[in-house]
């Protein structure tokens, strides 16, 4: 599972729990303050440096915790004083506490989007920009988390919002338990003094636990099964807001037990502390592994506000420590966007320099936003009307989302004009590489300034019929599917690897056409043809696994004359005993079974990769895309195994395709008016079409 993007949950300053005579019930805790301190930095520090915090992201969890605690305190106290919750009253104080600053961040973002942002990225960041105006970003990741492309797409400078999705969705629903719960309980009026509160407080823990356990249960179950929705899901995530509610209709203020309540405070931290260290993204989250930051933030707050030896009175109640608290939700609104603009602007990871600039300008305007629009809000007048204050906040919402649409429109010029020019470099007589083009690579040249396919709507380049036949990296069995001659072929060719197999599959079944071939193609996402696996552990590798053994099995029983394979070749394979070239193994053992049962293998050399950010730069520098050509060191990077396969398999031929990729010092981006890359590992279908002619060349005439 791959950890991306966390935020904290918007809460309120005040508690309400239950208060152990003569104590009274504390509505201010500074132990709240600095658990909110605490997990904003965890997530500051996780998304400027993953490698300092790799488990940072469990912030997010004590904030749940800490909204959970909170708000079910306000409906408590108010339930049991009145008999019933006014909806009114309490959707009006969440839209007074979150809303007005997650708006203005929205509209920063968008006026500096409109600015700085590549027009490639206008789609992604748009539509996420949409969601988060309607509180939805949680669930509009996780859709993109199920395409596994779509899921390593950079992130945006929204996608930090998905948490505020988990807890807008809570703050609908939690209310309406609390009113099921007085149904159940009787029914009582609004109004009416509750003379047995203990009653209620039962029937409130009864309903709250069954809704935690069974989110508990479904969290740790698609966990394991490395499902990339659970990150995002509020299904998986209400059972930490559980876990604060219930605590805040148990817990009772005290004095007493001080020692033990300081021990159970340092036990807390530390527990959170350790899980941000020893966390990291492959550990599957939420589930068992959320259970240790979620009880770290329980017994912080059920400590309550210690004293004597071992307290951390000192630490936690001192003003930076509060301050930070007072700003977290700000600082969380703005420390994102502050870090991707910063990779987007310079398209490098943050130097210490930079570290420290990006926090300079991520608390300077988080002190801003608290300052000038969260506090005022609050303590307005005119807000205090709650439903003012929900017309407002369905007003505001609506013209933000339609805000939003300036974004794809500041492009939509931009995107008509390279449509028109990619037509047109697609209807030219020359639009095939240029004669000596392998010499200097230069874009260009008949002399028009026009890129085919539009940089903008590369991601689409690819051929549909060959993509629907490509298994997803989770399917355990890869389905084979045909194409050529497919009625009395003089021959059956097998194309067999990954998504690199798969974009030379096209050019391959025009040549296989010509020559009355059949084609059979296994491909699968993510899984090199080989005999052992990738390195590491995940289901993705054993779906592989399983899926090769079975693609072996076929080509047994298919026979075919003829066998093209390849993958992307930076994939670390597993290394045998003694092994030279790690992986080379594998792959020779299934080269050579098939030469053995007498089909000829040729295994077609990978594709150099581009820049990480090929898109971005080509779109913003389509009159000169020189600017964003790749040195050629670093774009084969990764090529050793193959090498020593074919050594382990001498009677496989290997076609390597690099003279039409690079000179001896570079690969561009662009080569005559064509864009060779649609991601920084993936060619476009334009492109690899001018490469027929090399395969019908390297390919044996007959079979």
């Amino acid at each position: 599972m791959t950890a991306t993007t966390t935020a904290p949950a918007a809460t309120e300053d005040h508690a309400s729990t239950n208060s152990e005579a003569p104590v009274r019930t504390r509505k201010f805790r500074p132990e709240v303050q600095a658990l909110r301190a605490l997990a904003v930095l965890l997530v500051v520090i996780y998304h400027i440096d993953p490698t300092v915090l790799p488990g940072g992201y469990i912030g997010v969890d004590v904030f749940f915790v800490i909204s959970g605690f909170l708000i079910t305190g306000h409906l408590w106290r108010e339930v049991s004083t009145t008999g019933s919750v006014s909806l009114k009253k309490f959707w009006a104080a969440r839209a007074r506490r979150i809303l007005p600053a997650s708006v203005v961040t929205t509209v920063g973002v968008i006026v500096l989007s409109l600015v700085l942002l590549p027009p490639s990225l206008v789609e992604s960041w748009w539509r996420q920009a949409l969601a988060s105006v309607l509180y939805v970003e949680n669930w509009a990741l996780a859709a993109e988390a199920v395409d596994y492309q779509a899921a390593s797409n950079d992130p945006t400078a929204f996608q930090h919002f998905w948490s505020l999705g988990v807890e807008e969705q809570f703050y609908l629903v939690w209310p309406l338990l609390v009113l099921l719960a007085v149904g159940i309980w009787g029914g009582a009026r609004r109004g009416v003094v509750v003379k047995d509160p203990e009653s209620l407080r039962r029937v409130l823990l009864v309903i709250f636990s069954v809704v935690g356990a069974a989110s508990l249960v479904w969290g740790v179950r698609q966990s394991l099964a490395d499902d990339p929705v659970a990150y995002y899901s509020t299904l998986t995530r209400v059972w930490e807001l559980a876990a604060g509610g219930i605590l805040a209709l148990l817990i009772r203020d005290t004095q007493r037990f001080a020692p033990l309540r300081s021990t159970m405070a340092v036990f807390g931290a530390a527990t959170i502390v350790a899980a941000a260290c020893l966390f990291d993204d492959g550990t599957p989250f939420p589930g068992f592994a959320a259970v240790a930051p979620v009880l770290g933030a329980c017994a912080v707050i059920l400590a309550g506000r210690t004293t004597g030896p071992g307290s951390l009175r000192t630490v936690t109640e001192s003003w930076g420590v509060q301050r930070i608290g007072d700003i977290s939700y700000s600082l969380y609104l703005w420390h994102f966007p502050v870090i991707v603009f910063f990779g987007v602007y310079t398209g490098r990871d943050p130097r210490f320099t930079d570290i420290m600039v990006i926090l300079l300008a991520s608390f300077s305007m988080a002190i801003a936003s608290y300052a000038l629009v969260e506090q005022p809000v609050r303590a307005s007048r005119w807000f205090r009307a709650d439903g003012r204050m929900l017309v407002a906040a369905l007003v505001a919402m609506v013209l933000v989302a339609g805000l939003t649409l300036t974004l794809p429109w500041r492009v939509q010029g931009i995107i008509e004009r390279w449509d028109h020019n990619a037509q047109e470099a697609a209807d030219e007589a020359d639009q095939t590489i240029p004669e000596g083009i392998q010499r200097d690579f230069a874009p260009f040249v008949d002399g028009s300034t026009a890129i085919s396919p539009n940089p903008i709507k590369a991601a689409q380049d690819k051929s549909p019929e060959v993509d629907a036949c490509q298994a997803g990296q989770r399917d355990a069995v890869t389905t084979p599917c045909e194409f050529g001659a497919t009625e009395d072929p003089a021959a059956t060719v097998a194309v067999v690897g990954d998504s690199h197999a798969a974009m030379f599959t096209e050019p391959l079944v025009q040549v296989a056409t010509e020559r009355n071939w059949r084609v059979v193609t296994y491909l699968h996402s993510a899984c090199p043809y080989s005999a052992d696996s990738r390195n590491g552990s995940s289901p993705e590798i054993d779906a592989c696994n399983a899926a090769n053994a079975q693609t072996r099995a076929e080509l047994r029983e298919l026979a075919p004359e003829l066998v093209v394979t390849t993958f992307q070749e930076s994939y670390s394979l597993a290394a045998r005993d003694g092994e030279e070239h790690s992986g080379a193994a594998g792959l020779a053992e299934v080269w050579n079974e098939l030469t053995d049962r007498g089909s000829q293998v040729v295994v077609l050399r990978d594709t150099p990769h581009a820049r990480e950010d090929v898109i971005e730069c080509v779109t913003e520098n389509y009159s000169d895309p020189t600017q964003c050509d790749q040195p050629r060191s670093d774009a084969l990077g990764g090529r050793d195994t193959v090498p020593g396969a074919l050594e382990e398999a001498p009677g496989v031929k290997s076609v390597d395709v690099l003279d039409y990729f690079c000179d001896e010092e570079t690969c561009p981006a662009v080569i005559g008016n064509v864009l060779v890359y649609r991601d920084p590992n993936h060619v476009t279908r334009t492109y690899m079409t001018e490469l027929t002619d090399r395969l019908r060349e390297a390919l044996p005439a007959r079979l």
